[in-house]
């Protein structure tokens, strides 16, 4: 078999009506976004991610968090925005599937990509591209024995999927991250107290956020506790966290918190899986990209987080500008000889048939 880089294999007599512009690997909100603009130059699309659901890691993780940094929103709540730019990708009828990883792309003759998948199937395209996010992906844990053992029924969180879960709760967060203050700002007015530990005096989060906690910490809302490492937890009868065991990184003193939620944000685990064996070029655990998005293969492009180039930066708005920008490029590649019209859909409006 023929791998991506290599010379291309033979294709078989293909069924148009099989054959789409563009198969997106992802569907978090840059895969989402690339689904629009390809829709916008009249380009078929077809959507393959190994969730059960759209939304990739906030609707995995953060179904709830407030999102302050996406233009046209003061804040918004992730799941209504992945509900937003599902319902915008929906306009052109993507064909989506769902709880199905793509193990495995190959370059055929006449510029045609083999798009194959965890579940035997064979989908054909004429790019692709890659918004596959952070890849798959698992919570750092201080213990994990001990949160195989007691989960979300006993305490131990690595999201907040629904805050009543956390209402008149005694909560300790784990971590000094953008997700740590997030919801430490995000539950402040919902649980009874809030500890936050971190390992370091310092917080790798936005000036404001840190702005933020500092204020509530000398309001005696949230209490800080620098630098703390995880060290054990109690439980009750039921088996349930009553409180966590924190120690001090430079005297080794040991604290004792009330607990009933131990909220762990400490990072992740990522795995890019089959991805990293497509003789892609690799920047750390992203893929290196042109200034067009397009990858070292030719008609392969990659968008999001998964994407690497000079001065790039990791938020949700560079990602929808990542797909802009492919599928602007995905054109000429897939139709030679045609550029990609600038669309200005509050001045044209969309193409009838996604109205």
């Amino acid at each position: 078999m023929s791998d991506m880089y290599g010379n291309p294999a033979s294709a078989p007599d293909i069924p148009e009506e099989d054959i789409v512009d563009i198969t997106v690997i992802g569907a978090g909100p840059a895969g989402l976004f690339t689904v629009f603009s390809a829709g916008i130059q009249e380009m078929k699309c077809r959507v393959v991610d190994s969730m059960p659901q759209v939304g990739g890691q906030l609707t995995a993780l953060y179904p709830e968090k407030i999102i302050y940094d996406v233009p046209g929103f003061p804040k918004v709540v992730t799941k209504e925005l992945v509900d937003q730019l599902e319902e915008q990708a929906a306009q052109f009828s993507p064909k989506i599937h769902l709880n199905e990883t793509v193990v495995s792309v190959r370059r055929l003759e006449h510029r045609m990509l083999e798009v194959r998948t965890s579940l035997d199937n064979t989908y054909y395209s004429r790019s692709v591209v890659i918004a596959a996010g952070i890849g798959a992906f698992s919570p750092r844990v201080p213990d994990e024995e001990l949160y195989e053992r007691l989960g979300e029924e006993k305490g131990a969180y690595t999201c907040v999927r629904d805050k009543s879960k956390f209402a008149d709760k005694d909560v300790v967060i784990l971590g000094g991250g953008d997700s740590a203050l997030d919801w430490v700002l995000g539950l402040v007015d919902v649980a009874r107290s809030v500890s936050l530990v971190h390992r370091r005096t310092n917080f790798r989060a936005m000036d404001h956020s840190v702005s933020k906690l500092k204020g509530l910490s000398e309001e005696g809302r949230v209490k800080i506790y620098t630098p703390y490492s995880y060290d054990s937890v109690e439980t009750d009868s039921d088996g349930h966290i009553s409180s966590v065991t924190i120690v001090e990184g430079k005297t080794d003193e040991k604290v004792e918190l009330k607990c009933d939620r131990m909220l762990s944000l400490l990072g992740f685990k990522n795995d890019l899986g089959p991805i990293v064996e497509w003789n892609l070029r690799f920047e750390d655990s992203s893929i290196k990209v042109d200034p067009d998005m397009q990858t070292n293969i030719p008609g392969v492009f990659a968008v999001g987080d998964i994407a690497a180039y000079p001065q790039k930066i990791k938020l949700i708005l560079t990602g929808f500008s990542d797909a802009s920008i492919a599928v602007q490029n995905c054109v000429p590649y897939v139709r030679p000889g045609k550029k990609a019209s600038h669309v200005f859909t509050s001045v044209r409006g969309l193409p009838a048939d996604a109205k």
